[in-house]
């Protein structure tokens, strides 16, 4: 048995689509890209691919598979070339999750970027405000807003999170804008589900006394874009991220209030899982990372 004659077979056949192509980009014999497959699936007992007259298809558990083997092909050619001595190009698959608003307006273009400067390096990257799995994901690294309390993982801080109370103009012309946190009784809310109560909101006066606000909530949802979008229909009032009201604050859709009060302290983190070193190719995405955001995050407006 070749385990790794097995992986390399299989992502051949998902990368592919065929066992006739996934043999001659291997140059062997299709029964013996079959049978690899086909030995591979047996001993792990789980089907892995889906076969029919228009190709090969991976499952669910094949594609979570196939990320798991290219990390693993991915490692060891970076184990060659370290212990070659030779300055080769990094290489290989970087595996990221994070929010879908700073993931489609801030992670993806240095992504891009990234990519661009280095030929042979490919990403999977995973938007969900929901916390993934990145142990049994096979994930690199996660970018994460609020507390961790997994010992499996371990973080640095990424930016310093600060959070707006934000609605369109013409809301703050029907409802009037605010110029205390108790002003906001009874609004209608565009809440981020969190908590028991995502429609009670925190506040730190400027004199460091806290309160918490009952809003009347209209529309929850676990998603920081739609709640902007929202905003913008002038549906509500929204607290979130100034990352995602960024652009919409800029072109004057949304209007900003109660800027002298804080909201909820938090950090962006860098999440990692901590018994698993980091690849040459994701300290190096990393350390992009790090320089855009280390001194003043873009989307901070005036600062």
């Amino acid at each position: 048995m070749n385990r790794f004659a097995e992986i390399e077979a299989f992502v051949a056949v998902v990368e592919t689509g065929s066992f006739s192509a996934a043999a001659e980009r291997q140059g062997v014999a299709i029964s013996a890209v079959s049978r690899r497959v086909d030995e591979m699936e047996a001993r792990l007992g789980v089907r892995l691919t889906l076969r029919s007259t228009r190709g090969v298809k991976a499952t669910e558990r094949g594609r979570e598979y196939y990320a798991h083997c290219l990390r693993l092909i991915s490692d060891l050619n970076e184990a060659d070339s370290a212990i070659s001595g030779q300055d080769r190009p990094i290489k290989g698959l970087i595996r990221v999750a994070c929010p879908p608003a700073f993931g489609v307006r801030y992670l993806a273009p240095l992504a891009n970027q990234f990519a661009a400067s280095n030929p042979e390096i490919h990403f999977d990257i995973e938007l969900s405000d929901r916390p993934v799995d990145l142990i049994e994901g096979g994930f690199d690294f996660a970018i994460r807003l609020g507390h961790l309390d997994d010992p499996a993982l371990t973080s640095e801080p990424l930016f310093s999170v600060r959070y707006v109370v934000a609605a369109s103009p013409a809301f703050w012309d029907q409802y009037g804008r605010p110029t205390t946190p108790e002003d906001l009784t009874g609004f209608p809310a565009l809440a981020y589900r969190v908590g028991p109560d995502p429609a009670r909101w925190q506040f730190s006066r400027p004199n460091g006394q806290k309160l918490d606000v009952r809003l009347s909530p209209r529309i929850v949802t676990n998603n920081g874009t739609v709640l902007v979008d929202a905003a913008k229909a002038g549906l509500g009032v929204c607290l979130e991220p100034s990352f995602v009201c960024n652009d919409a604050i800029l072109e004057g859709t949304l209007e900003t209030v109660l800027d002298d009060h804080r909201t909820y302290g938090r950090d962006a983190k860098l999440v990692r899982p901590a018994a698993r070193p980091l690849s040459r190719r994701a300290e190096d995405f990393l350390d992009t990372l790090r320089g855009e955001f280390a001194i003043t995050a873009p989307w901070e407006i005036g600062e």
